[in-house]
C-alpha cells in the first residue's frame, strides 16, 4: 500500500528558495546529438538566448543531480544550473547560454563539469559551475528537397537526430568522456569537450534505440542502458563494448552500479527493477509494489539502496536490493534523481524541485 512520505525514515522538507525554471512535464527520455565540433550553420539555428535568472527555480522542474567537491549542482528547464555549497539549504543560478531543458550533469573534478540538453547540447564549465560555455549542438535543420537528396544514405537515416535532446554524460577524467541520447546517439571526446566523435559503431544498436543512461563503478566498468532493453557493457573504459543479456524489452531508464565491483542494478518502465552479480551477464527480477516508471537511484552502503521515479515513488531496500519496500511522496510529483549530500542527508529532485531528506538508518 502506498504511504506518503513522512515517517521515521524519510524527513521529507520540501525547500522553496529564491531561484527559479519554469514547470513542464518531464519528457526528458530521449537526446542527441552526432560527431564533429559546433558548426557555423547549427549554430546559426540554434536559440543561443542566455538562461534567465529567476525567483522559483528550486521549486520547479529539475532532471539532474551530481556532487562534487561537497558542492551540489542541480539542473532542469530554461537552461538552468544551480549550485549548493551547504547541502542544498540554498542555491545560487549559473550563468549559463541556453534556456534549453538539461537532462544530466557530470563533475569529474572538483573544477571540470558537463551538462546536457534537449537540442543536443553539451555545456563545460571550468569554474566549478559558476559559468558555462556551449561545446556542442545538433539542433533541427531546416533543409530544401535539394539539400536532403544531396545527404548521403548515412546522413540521412541520422536525420531524426537533429533537435533531439542528450540523455546523459559520463566522463572519466578532465579530458575523456561520453554523451548518448535519442536514436542511438553515442559520441566520445578524449580533449575535453572541445571535439566530439561519433563512436556508435563501437555497440550493436543499428536500429538506433534510444541510449538513457551511462555510468561507471569505482573499478571503471561502464554501463549502458536504453529503450527496448539494450545494455552494454565495457571493460576498458569505453574502448570497446559487449551486449548484454536483456531481461526485459521496455525502456530502461537508469543503470547503477551496486556497492560491490560486480554488482549493478537497471530500472525502468512500469517499476522494473533487475539486478545482476555479475556485471550484467545474467540478472535476477527484483519484487516491488513500484508500477511507475522508475528515473534514478543511490547506493547508500552495503545494504541500503533507494530508487525513485514518477508519481513520488520512492523504493527503499535494507538488503542490498534483494527487496524494496514503496513509498510516495504526498505531492506525487515526479522524481528525477537522487543523491547523497555532503553531510549525509538526501537530496531529490524533480517535478516539483528540491527535497530534502534523512534517510532510514538500521
Amino acid at each position: 500500500m502506498r504511504k506518503a512520505v513522512n515517517s521515521p525514515m524519510w524527513t521529507s522538507t520540501k525547500k522553496l528558495h529564491s531561484m527559479s525554471l519554469t514547470a513542464a512535464l518531464f519528457v526528458v527520455c530521449w537526446a542527441g546529438i552526432q560527431s564533429k565540433a559546433i558548426a557555423a550553420d547549427y549554430l546559426s539555428q540554434l536559440n543561443t538566448r542566455p538562461s534567465m535568472k529567476s525567483q522559483i527555480a528550486t521549486s520547479s522542474l529539475l532532471t539532474s543531480l551530481d556532487v562534487f567537491d561537497s558542492k551540489l549542482v542541480a539542473v532542469g528547464d530554461n537552461g538552468h544550473i544551480l549550485i549548493s555549497e551547504d547541502n542544498g539549504e540554498h542555491w545560487e543560478q549559473s550563468e549559463v547560454p541556453v534556456q534549453l531543458l538539461l537532462t544530466a550533469v557530470d563533475f569529474p573534478t572538483p573544477t571540470q563539469g558537463w551538462v546536457v540538453g534537449h537540442e543536443g547540447v553539451i555545456l563545460h564549465s571550468s569554474d566549478a559551475g559558476k559559468t558555462w560555455q556551449l561545446q556542442y549542438a545538433k539542433p533541427h535543420v531546416v533543409r530544401t528537397d535539394e539539400e536532403l537528396n544531396q545527404l548521403s544514405d548515412e546522413d540521412f537515416t541520422k536525420l531524426p537526430q537533429e533537435g533531439s535532446p542528450l540523455l546523459d554524460i559520463w566522463f572519466r577524467d578532465d579530458k575523456e568522456g561520453f554523451a548518448v541520447g535519442a536514436y542511438g546517439m553515442f559520441l566520445h571526446t578524449e580533449d575535453g569537450g572541445k571535439t566530439w566523435k561519433d563512436v556508435a559503431d563501437r555497440i550493436d544498436n543499428f536500429d538506433g534505440w534510444h541510449l538513457n543512461s551511462i555510468t561507471s563503478n569505482r573499478q571503471g566498468i561502464v554501463y549502458i542502458a536504453g529503450e527496448k532493453g539494450v545494455l552494454f557493457r565495457s571493460d576498458d573504459f569505453g574502448d570497446s563494448w559487449v551486449t548484454l543479456p536483456s531481461p526485459y524489452e521496455g525502456s530502461f531508464f537508469g543503470v547503477l552500479p551496486g556497492y560491490g565491483p560486480d554488482d549493478v542494478f537497471i530500472y525502468g518502465l512500469q517499476g522494473n527493477i533487475f539486478k545482476s552479480g555479475d556485471r550484467g551477464d545474467s540478472w535476477q527480477k527484483v519484487k516491488s509494489d513500484a508500477s511507475d516508471g522508475l528515473m534514478d537511484g543511490v547506493v547508500l552502503g552495503e545494504d541500503s539502496v533507494i530508487l525513485v521515479g514518477n508519481s513520488g515513488v520512492v523504493l527503499t531496500s535494507q538488503d542490498s536490493g534483494e527487496s524494496f519496500s514503496m513509498q510516495v511522496t504526498s505531492s506525487r510529483n515526479a522524481l528525477l534523481a537522487i543523491e547523497k549530500t555532503p553531510n549525509g542527508k538526501l537530496i531529490m529532485v524533480g517535478q516539483g524541485g528540491v527535497q530534502l531528506a534523512t534517510p532510514k538508518t538500521k
